[in-house]
């Protein structure tokens, strides 16, 4: 697990370094304070060894501007609007560097295609500039890669990793749904079955409701869906019982398909009844430390604050830690970091 995490020029943040991050860390402080960033960061140093994270936290920010006149990079490097260059870093328990480095460049030779309308020729698209990457282990060069903007007539264009390779360890970036699963979810369910670990997603389920029994995944010719058995002898798809239900069955997936990899999981509170949040937390914590995974959480409440601090510093402190993020008049982000044993009384 990472236990340092180093920012410069990075979405929002200038420049922060922060040491003490702990296998299970909750992120919390104000609107704007940094804490998606900070869980962005953390993927990005997980996934460094291939590009393919950019789009997918792109998409997430709303900044999905992939057009046929080419991506937008908008958002992604600090004080610029799409130049720039970025480098994020950790050390892990181990002692291992890590380090990220990514950089807008030039494309090279420019192609234009034309198109003709009305007896006049506009530019219809060119090749955008690309996004370098560097990634380094303890200051060796691991996989340099790139993204590049693809374009195929008239009107099709996508980003290309060129470079790199996905590998181990596995990291993923969640933010709860309003109760949707999508088809890689219901893939990831398949594969936590296979090794017998989708107990974890159907145990996280009971946590908000103990009437189900166990969780079946159904396709017919017209749709794909999880249906939940309860006790009473009833069977219902599991999105009618609501939306912290689904939300929970997707983090015990998550947390099973990623093993002793990385999970982020943004505003983790969505969906779910503060009276919930006890339940929900205290198993959370247990399944994290079964698999092995780092976990990083980031919460607006207070209620989920509490509860993640009572459950993670009662089932093991030293595991645990809180970040609490505050941006000051200049732009700053300062972090101050509790450790497990002093989280409560903080």
């Amino acid at each position: 697990p990472l236990t340092r995490l180093s920012i410069e020029g990075f979405r929002g943040i200038s420049r922060l370094e922060i040491d003490g991050l702990a296998p299970l860390t909750v992120f919390t402080g104000d609107n704007g304070a940094g804490k998606s960033t900070l869980l962005e960061a953390a993927f990005a140093v997980y996934g460094r060894r291939s590009p393919s994270w950019v789009p997918t936290l792109q998409a997430r920010r709303g900044l999905r501007a992939f057009s046929k006149e080419g991506p937008s990079y908008v958002g992604l490097f600090y004080g610029t609007t799409e130049t720039g260059r970025a480098v994020l870093s950790g050390r892990t328990r181990d002692e291992t560097e890590l380090r990220l480095e990514i950089k807008r460049i030039a494309s090279g030779p420019q192609t234009v295609v034309l198109e003709h309308g009305q007896g006049n020729l506009s530019v219809l698209a060119e090749n955008a500039p690309s996004l370098q990457f560097r990634a380094y282990r303890n200051g060796k060069l691991e996989n340099p890669s790139e993204l590049v903007w693809k374009f195929t007539p008239p009107d099709r264009g996508e980003l290309e990793p060129r470079g790199g390779r996905p590998g181990q360890p596995r990291a993923m970036f969640q933010h709860p749904s309003e109760g949707t699963l999508s088809d890689d979810v219901k893939e990831r369910y398949g594969d936590a079955r296979e090794i017998g670990r989708d107990r974890f997603a159907i145990e996280m389920v009971r946590s908000i409701d103990p009437r189900v029994d166990d969780i079946e995944y159904l396709q017919t010719t017209r749709t794909k869906y999880f249906r939940a058995k309860l006790s009473d002898g009833r069977t219902l798809p599991l999105g009618m019982l609501g939306a912290g239900v689904v939300n929970v069955f997707s983090f015990g997936i998550d947390l099973a398909y990623v093993g002793d990899g990385f999970l982020a999981i943004d505003e983790v509170e969505n969906g779910l009844y503060h009276r919930r949040l006890p339940m929900v937390f205290r198993t959370l914590v247990q399944f994290r430390e079964k698999v092995g995974t780092q976990l990083m959480l980031a919460t607006h409440s207070d209620e989920a604050l509490a509860a993640i601090v009572e459950a993670a510093t009662a089932h093991n402190a030293s595991q645990f830690s809180v970040v609490h993020l505050r941006r000051d008049d200049d732009d700053n982000v300062h972090a101050t970091v509790i450790a497990g044993k002093n989280a409560r009384a903080s």
